[in-house]
């Protein structure tokens, strides 16, 4: 065997990409769920981000106060958590249903919509942005 001559070519296979799993849950909207992935997967794209998961739960004001309270010490409902964990799992972003359906209300917006906003929002809080830095970002990708 000459040097650099591989000993099982057909068993190595180039490496590929790593993709970024995002898992939503409490959204039964299949095409809704497509939009939010891609939308997502733009920002994660955008961003060079290389995690390998990302949770997104759809869930209620009773759960979200809940959370709110444990991990935050506030006793109130709000509209979107978002946790950090490590480099390999990006976190997880849980968002108030209540609080987009009310939001998409006021605002006169779709739910939708209401709801894309509202998880890009725990996103670019995951990705260490500001809040003034957010309204731009959210704008540019929806």
């Amino acid at each position: 065997m000459s040097p650099g001559q591989q000993l099982f070519p057909k068993l190595l296979k180039p490496t590929r990409k790593k993709k970024v799993k995002v898992n939503i849950f409490g959204v039964k909207n299949l095409k809704l769920k497509k939009e939010i992935k891609e939308v997502v997967k733009e920002v994660l794209k955008d961003e060079n981000i290389k995690t390998s998961e990302l949770n997104i739960i759809v869930c209620d004001d009773r759960f979200i106060k809940k959370l709110n309270k444990k991990f935050l010490k506030r006793d109130y409902s709000t509209d979107v958590l978002a946790f950090n964990f490590d480099e390999n799992f990006l976190g997880e972003i849980y968002v108030s249903k209540n609080q987009t359906l009310k939001q998409a209300k006021e605002d006169k917006v779709k739910y939708g919509y209401r709801l894309k906003y509202l998880i890009l929002h725990g996103l670019f809080h995951l990705l260490s942005y500001s809040h003034s830095e957010m309204a731009k970002l959210i704008t540019k990708y929806l």
